[in-house]
């Protein structure tokens, strides 16, 4: 017994000997950051919105979509991430890898811009759909500019990073100019923006709008259309991928008056902007259209079933198609007693 007690009088001390692995709080936003960075944003609801609203053109915002995905190993540096931005209108792909770094001196997450300078870009602008595109880089490759390196910090909600002021100085058309590139990440949505301007008299020199883009952070769903009565057969569709921030996914229906008719599905997470009722609050909703195409003519939306923003699963019936979303396939559910409710951005990693 003596023997005993003379154990149980050690455990406080070996206890706090063996718990006692404290990181600084960097250590921690750097995690953070690194589980809410990887995803697919597209500021779709913005640029509807933008639309909706009738805002003047310099403050409306470009259709933007981002592809981020973690690099598994460490030759970019040990939290490195591919990132692929695409803009619409452009029909523009720009791949850049960023990497982000304790920096004790400025007690922020400093994150290295490496862009794809000075060469083909081509090899890599689906390499967030197949990393091992990236196999044949280093980081000798790429051109990092330590001035323009950003700072993230601890900001409501989420992390919000900025450069030194009026520090990423560079040459462009003649002009002596400098970055003023922003972001914002929370775990629903990732803003950004690069405005430029003059060092001479700092009036800026691009079009970005002073909002920075907002882009709401995708849900992947797999999806399905089962078409009867229209070809005397019934023809089923399955598995399409499909986001919610205005993901869409079309296949043939060719008719005798349109040959190259298309119907598809496009799903939404509606960030309301607005209130459309005078006297009431607009909830979010999630959206399923299905939708007619064919050239020559502006998308037509056949119908619509709503929902709760949360939802993860979605479907409807019109007789002649039946179609349906999920985030967890239908093939891979799992029996239930009690289900779980779903969070609001639940969905399987890109």
């Amino acid at each position: 017994m003596r023997h005993l007690l003379s154990a149980l009088m050690l455990l406080p001390c070996f206890a706090v000997t063996a718990t006692a692995q404290d990181q600084p709080p960097l250590q921690r936003d750097l995690m953070i950051i690194s589980e809410l960075f990887p995803g697919t944003y597209d500021n779709m609801e913005q640029v509807y919105f933008d639309n909706r609203l009738e805002l003047p053109e310099d403050i409306t915002h470009e259709r933007l979509m981002s592809e981020v995905r973690r690099i598994p190993n460490d030759r970019f540096g040990e939290n490195a991430f591919f990132i692929l931005d695409y803009w619409f209108t452009q029909d523009r792909w720009h791949p850049r890898i960023y990497s982000f770094h304790i920096d004790e001196a400025e007690n922020a997450i400093r994150m290295k811009l490496h862009s794809f300078a000075g060469f083909d870009r081509a090899p890599y602008l689906k390499a967030h759909e197949d990393l091992s595109a990236l196999d044949s880089l280093s980081l000798d490759d790429l051109t990092n500019l330590p001035q323009c390196d950003l700072f993230w910090s601890q900001a409501v909600g989420g992390y919000e990073a900025k450069m030194k002021d009026k520090a990423c100085v560079y040459e462009e058309q003649g002009e002596t100019v400098y970055a003023d590139y922003q972001m914002m990440l929370s775990d629903r949505a990732l803003w950004k923006g690069d405005v430029i301007r003059r060092v001479s008299d700092d009036i800026q020199i691009n079009s970005e709008p002073d909002v920075l883009h907002k882009q709401l952070k995708a849900r992947h769903f797999t999806c399905s259309m089962s078409f009867s009565g229209e070809r005397g057969k019934k023809e089923n569709f399955y598995p399409l991928p499909i986001h919610d921030q205005g993901g869409t996914y079309f296949v043939p229906r060719p008719t005798k008056e349109n040959p190259d008719r298309q119907i598809g599905v496009r799903l939404r997470n509606v960030d309301w902007a607005m209130n459309n009722t005078a006297n009431g609050f607009t909830n979010d909703v999630f959206v399923m259209y299905i939708v007619e195409r064919a050239s020559g003519q502006n998308d037509y939306n056949v119908t619509y079933t709503w929902g709760a923003p949360e939802e993860v699963s979605v479907g409807l019936n019109l007789q002649w198609l039946l179609a349906s979303c999920y985030i967890t396939p239908q093939n891979q559910t799992r029996p239930y007693l009690t289900r779980t409710p779903a969070g609001p951005w639940q969905s399987p990693s890109p």
